[in-house]
């Protein structure tokens, strides 16, 4: 067996190496990584591809990094932690699940966890909600009272939502979060200054070399294709998207026709109940089509060492993917007509690679997810 972890790695860090050293401090188990591909939870393109910052992780010590898809990946941290506490279940040979948090109490957590399925919770919810405060802030204020902690610091949420989706059959391990110099957060800020202090980064030496030689992806390159698509639509199409509620199309339209930049055009549709990173997950499933949530799994391999090559061998319940163009072929992809669940899944993770690509000062448009291998160590 081994165990999993679920991930980003925009960039992998010192917190990252960190947390892989504690584990494997306390277990020789293999160590799976599920981590998002080309755009993150927070609806923002990956600072490195989905390749490379998989090669990263298994440099620094992961055995197998498969892709989280996108249709879970650029979700709320509820369906993020969901996504990708099934995708690891599926796969059959994980029984612990690792994750940090701003709070080093398991105990507290799990009480966090628990929490949401009284009675009490819900009504409270539901009052909270009704004043205009979006889900996330009134579930944040909550539990921050009902735990007397503050349960508001992204990782802290994350590890709740994965207790509450963990199967009795996983077990959580929660590694305490080490001293960690700059978070990925913070680094990726410091990437998009004029003069890049990079003696700040905290990141293993490969990590950085990486980064140095990177061109750094644009999002308000965004701009464009959105505003394209926008005039392309109609109300009926807008609605249909998924996450498309409470009007929230009217002020799409309306800040599109004013903005001058991407920065204009999020600002224009934020407000309570959508806040930054929803209104940018809203807009990717815009541009991809995604209308309705899709239950297909697969473990789709980014990279791994000769440990991960064996944990591969035991997976059975879901498809292994190394080579798409084994289960997808572009022509499938431009019909529209796939019918497999796993394949439509796996098609929204490739239009999201190719529209991570054109976000550059040259567009590259030539199907990576066709061209390129999983790393191997």
């Amino acid at each position: 067996m081994a165990v999993g972890i679920i991930a980003e790695y925009n960039p992998f860090h010192a917190g990252h190496a960190f947390q892989i050293s504690q584990i494997k401090k306390l277990t020789d188990a293999g160590i799976v990584a599920v981590m998002s591909g080309s755009f993150t939870q927070r609806g923002t393109p990956a600072i490195l591809d989905k390749w490379t910052r998989a090669k990263l992780a298994v440099m620094g010590g992961v055995d197998l990094v498969l892709e989280l898809p996108f249709t879970a990946a650029v979700r709320s941290a509820q369906d993020f932690a969901r996504g990708g506490v099934n995708l690891l279940s599926k796969l059959g040979i994980i029984d612990t699940l690792a994750f940090g948090a701003e709070i080093p109490n398991l105990e507290k957590l799990k009480l966090a966890a628990a929490t949401f399925s009284k009675k009490t919770f819900q009504q409270k919810l539901k009052s909270e909600m009704a004043t205009g405060k979006s889900y996330a802030a009134s579930v944040t204020e909550i539990l921050s009272e009902i735990v007397k902690v503050d349960v508001g610091q992204p990782n802290t949420i994350l590890a709740i939502e994965y207790l509450r989706a963990l199967p009795e059959n996983i077990t959580p391990l929660l590694i305490p979060r080490g001293e960690v110099v700059s978070s990925a957060t913070q680094i990726r800020r410091l990437l998009y200054q004029k003069n890049i202090p990079w003696q700040k980064l905290s990141v293993p030496r490969a990590v950085l070399d990486e980064l140095k030689s990177a061109e750094l992806v644009r999002e308000d390159f965004l701009l464009r294709p959105i505003l394209a698509r926008i005039l392309a639509s109609n109300l009926e199409n807008l609605r249909e998207i998924y996450g498309m509620a409470e009007g929230i199309e009217f002020k799409l339209i309306e800040s599109a026709r004013r903005a001058k930049t991407f920065d204009e055009l999020i600002t224009g549709i934020v407000n309570r109940r959508f806040p930054i990173s929803r209104v940018k997950r809203l807009l990717l499933h815009f541009l991809l089509g995604f209308t309705e949530e899709i239950s297909g799994d697969y473990a789709r391999v980014l990279a791994f060492n000769s440990r991960g090559r064996l944990l591969l061998k035991q997976i059975r319940a879901v498809p292994i993917i190394t080579k798409v163009a084994q289960h997808l072929t572009s022509k499938e992809i431009l019909s529209g007509q796939i019918i497999e669940p796993y394949k439509k899944n796996l098609a929204f993770d490739l239009r999201a690679t190719d529209l991570r690509e054109i976000l550059f000062e040259k567009p590259n448009f030539s199907g990576k997810d066709f061209l390129t291998p999983p790393y191997f160590r």
